[in-house]
């Protein structure tokens, strides 16, 4: 893959009339800016995606005869956020299987090469023991000659052990895994968050935006507040890449002197419009589900409303508060035994600010789980990442809790 970049920067060099020098800052600080890991080809082939489409701006810039610097990727979007997924940190669940795998068979862990072994030696450095290809290799210094005198931020001390996570995968779906072997980083943050705008003089439109590491960690910027924010803007995809400038850029319509003009903006007519290929109707919100559960995660979104019959404000295993609603305009069959309401799981982020009888408009996930005792499918529900209230009744139920533990089985 090196070879493949050096070629496409040379050859966009060429095109541009560019010092190959300033065009290699250009692919420099998209790595950087956005925390590619060079050693795995998927993210280079990230990168290049980005470089490409760096470039075919630059060229269109390039061919009206105006001139533009390179490093005019960043670009600054303007539009509100309607959504924002969790945070999900995907090696805290690959650490938390390797501690089972660990309790559960420590050997056949490690000689499946999914972690190495660090003893500390009496100079003051570490012992590193690992199966790699079904061969044990034990060292005290890296390739370099180094000897090993500080551990990866992802050890692991499991019953006094040390334990390296090892990245396991010798192939992935795009080919060679080049971390095969290595240390897995500690952390993998990503986060999705939604949001509806434009860039420049584009048109309004929705965009995923994909963070990842610190910024989705720390990702703070205000929900249903209109908003400018910097990124890296793919127009074909629809998504937004922030940078590390993304969150301390942030600018809000509302502080400006001058701000623009959103007075009568309608939050709901924005998503409806611009979100519409995700919405269903509560009525046929199964069928919907079902239309979607094999598709890629950023395709399963459902945008939906209904009047809240129900909640729970007590968090249940998972954090979340339970809004149950409904359609008051779907006929109710009394003989049918079936529900009558959607339950919506809605983490501690989002504000319950509205009560029984309100109209809501929720933006989220469908899933649909299975009941352990009976083999059945339970009915769909809605992991829930963004609510508008269209009509605001009442106050949140607030629920005292007994202080009684419910244990389960045992």
């Amino acid at each position: 893959m090196e070879e493949k970049v050096n070629a496409e920067i040379s050859k966009a060099a060429e095109v541009l009339g560019l010092p190959i020098e300033e065009v290699r800052e250009k692919w420099d600080s998209l790595v950087r800016d956005n925390d590619l890991t060079l050693e795995d080809e998927n993210e280079v082939k990230l990168g290049l995606v980005l470089f490409r489409q760096w470039f075919g701006g630059m060229k269109r810039v390039s061919d009206s005869g105006e001139t533009r610097s390179a490093s005019s990727l960043v670009n600054t979007g303007f539009g509100t956020i309607v959504a924002v997924e969790e945070a999900r940190d995907f090696e805290q669940y690959n650490r938390d299987q390797l501690q089972a795998a660990f309790i559960r068979n420590k050997d056949e862990a490690f000689n499946a090469g999914k972690f190495a072994y660090a003893e500390e030696t009496s100079d003051g450095g570490y012992m590193i023991s690992q199966v790699i290809n079904g061969e044990l290799s034990e060292r005290t210094a890296n390739a370099k000659g180094e000897k090993y005198t500080e551990l990866p931020d992802s050890v692991m001390d499991i019953e006094g052990t040390l334990i390296i996570p090892i990245d396991d995968r010798e192939e992935l779906p795009w080919g060679k895994n080049k971390s095969f072997g290595h240390p897995l980083p500690l952390n993998n943050w990503r986060r999705a968050v939604h949001f509806i705008g434009q860039v420049g003089e584009g048109e309004i439109r929705y965009w995923r935006i994909s963070s990842k590491d610190s910024t989705a960690e720390d990702w703070n910027v205000d929900i249903q507040r209109f908003v400018y924010l910097d990124g890296i803007w793919n127009d074909e995809k629809g998504e937004m890449y922030p940078v590390k400038q993304t969150l301390g850029n942030v600018i809000y319509n509302d502080t400006l002197d001058n701000p623009k003009d959103v007075e009568g903006a309608n939050y709901s007519n924005l998503i409806t419009e611009n979100m519409r290929q995700f919405i269903a109707p509560l009525v046929n919100l199964e069928h919907y589900h079902n239309s979607v559960k094999d598709k890629p995660v950023k395709e399963r979104v459902v945008v939906t409303d209904g009047n809240v019959v129900n909640m729970n404000m007590n968090q249940n295993i998972t954090g979340n508060r339970t809004v149950l609603i409904s359609d008051v305009n779907a006929d109710y069959d009394y003989d049918s035994g079936g529900y009558s309401s959607t339950p919506c799981w809605v983490p501690e982020n989002i504000n319950i600010d509205f009560g029984i009888g309100s109209h809501v408009l929720v933006i989220g996930r469908p899933n649909q789980s299975t009941n352990k005792d009976t083999g059945e499918l339970r009915q769909v529900s809605i992991n829930v990442f963004g609510i508008i209230v269209l009509d605001r009744r009442g106050a949140p139920v607030e629920i005292t809790d007994s202080g009684e533990q419910y244990s389960g089985w045992f």
